[in-house]
């Protein structure tokens, strides 16, 4: 019986919440945009940092604020978010976390002061996180069976289409500079987006969850913290040379975590609603499935960073040409994410298991491309081992957002969604951080393509790992 079968049986997953409407067409694009908005935005954002340097006089540090703001504020409140939508409604909350967007994206693109568009982007970060969790959890309480793999393709797919769009957008924008604007386009163009995304949100069914639960306040603040002495030392220490403050918060994370632990445990003992209750993660699905989605992004995040800064600096590419040279590893995902779905249903394991080879395989095929021909590297040169490597990726992300929700109960739907968000968003600022941070030490771009082969090496690596924990995901013979 496959992880697919297992989920339809399991109580309430896949059923609808109080109406029986499901999630057309429209309401399906209306959910994807506005995930891939939260994704675009920060893409576009990190192309358009050259203009915003040299037109609000930032020092590195500061516009490593710019990205940080938005990722803590995201990552830490996003399961609360979650949380939010299953007591008061999906899309209602849905519809206020894109308002409130738009307006974080509005003082964002008229902001006179580096420091008011930090304050932006952290208010930014907390309309993405009452965005992002009502996205998977409307797929979750709205479909089942063939559409419900359908969705979660093009959910999986979303991240790198987003991906490929912020660059190539974000490229034309730098480049032709729309009325003077600069940097201020990329968030004039999230303002264009949310306004489409909410003429939208009508064709998307209403759900929550059948017992409101109460929002546990404690516990949001240690995840928040949590979140906080992760993510901001990792972005701030390598622009600002690894300072005293970067350790020390690190080393704090530890007992912070700990201390989250123990009052969700406690909470879960005494009745309350916890908000991560540990029996919901200490489920094999979600154990085995977010340390797969941790292992999986920690790689992304590192290879798109190293990546974009190799591209950049050793080929000279600027951001449209790194855009356009990404353009094939985005369609082959989206086809192997739209074709495999089927495959999913039968045997998720098995193609999760594949699509590991499969990025393994292209991960070492691009590594030999960039020995031979580095440093003048063209993007037709790469478009092969990229090709392969978006259908292996494509084979693997999609079955696992079912598999690591298919055990969810629909009524935790926006938590699960919630939880598995953070899990990524932490693993792609890890991954950005440590392996570039490995890739600068070794000697960056400015080398020769060691560094890049060191990083592709390791990529290989955890790549064949996820592929082996996959295993555990198949259900144990009675």
């Amino acid at each position: 019986m496959t992880t697919s079968v297992l989920a339809s049986k399991t109580s309430g997953v896949g059923r609808p919440d109080h109406a029986p409407s499901g999630l057309g067409g429209l309401g399906l694009a209306a959910v994807l945009v506005s995930y891939g908005l939260q994704v675009l935005n920060f893409f576009v954002v990190t192309v358009a940092l050259g203009s915003l340097e040299s037109d609000l006089h930032a020092t590195p540090s500061v516009l490593e604020l710019v990205v940080a703001g938005f990722g803590v504020a995201y990552a830490s409140t996003v399961v609360l978010g979650g949380r939010l939508g299953d007591n008061f409604g999906r899309r209602r909350v849905l519809r206020i976390g894109l308002v409130w967007f738009g307006a974080a994206s509005v003082w964002c693109a008229l902001a006179p002061s580096v420091g008011l568009l930090v304050a932006g982007r952290v208010v930014q970060g907390l309309g993405a996180s009452l965005v992002a969790p009502q996205v998977l959890s409307t797929i979750q309480a709205r479909t089942e069976g063939a559409s419900r793999a359908r969705a979660m393709a093009w959910f999986g797919a979303m991240a790198g289409i987003s991906t490929c769009v912020a660059f190539i957008v974000g490229g034309v924008l730098v480049t032709a500079d729309p009325a003077g604007l600069g940097w201020r386009a990329a968030f004039w163009l999230d303002v264009l987006i949310v306004a489409a995304a909410l003429l939208a949100v009508r064709w998307v069914p209403e759900s929550r969850a059948e017992r409101p639960q109460r929002v546990d306040t404690v516990g949001t603040g240690l995840l928040s913290l949590s979140v906080a002495l992760v993510i901001l030392p990792l972005t701030e220490g390598r622009a600002a040379g690894w300072p005293w403050w970067t350790w020390a918060m690190l080393a704090a994370c530890g007992p912070v975590v700990g201390a989250f632990g123990w009052w969700e445990a406690s909470m879960e003992r005494r009745g309350r609603d916890a908000l991560v209750p540990p029996g919901l993660v200490r489920t094999r699905s979600m154990v085995t499935g977010l340390t797969m989605s941790a292992i999986f992004f920690t790689v992304f995040g590192g290879f798109m960073f190293v990546f974009a800064l190799a591209a950049g600096v050793a080929a000279g590419m600027d951001p449209l040409g790194i855009g356009w040279t990404l353009t094939p590893f985005a369609v082959t995902f989206l086809a192997a994410s739209l074709i495999g779905s089927r495959a999913a249903q039968r045997d998720p394991v098995r193609l999760m298991q594949r699509g590991a080879v499969v990025a393994a395989v292209a991960l070492a095929a691009l590594a030999l491309v960039l020995h031979a021909t580095w440093p003048g590297f063209s993007s037709w040169q790469l478009t092969p081992p990229l090709l392969l490597l978006g259908v292996g990726q494509g084979m693997l992300v999609v079955p696992l957002y079912g598999t690591i929700l298919g055990g969810v109960p629909a009524h935790h739907a926006g938590m699960g969604g919630g939880i598995l968000i953070t899990t990524t968003q932490m693993a792609l600022g890890l991954g950005s951080a440590l392996v570039g941070t490995l890739f600068l030490q070794l000697g960056g771009a400015t080398g020769g393509p060691v560094p890049v082969e060191v990083v592709l090496a390791g990529s290989v690596v955890l790549v064949l790992v996820t592929g082996a924990v996959a295993g555990r995901l198949r259900p144990r013979a009675p």
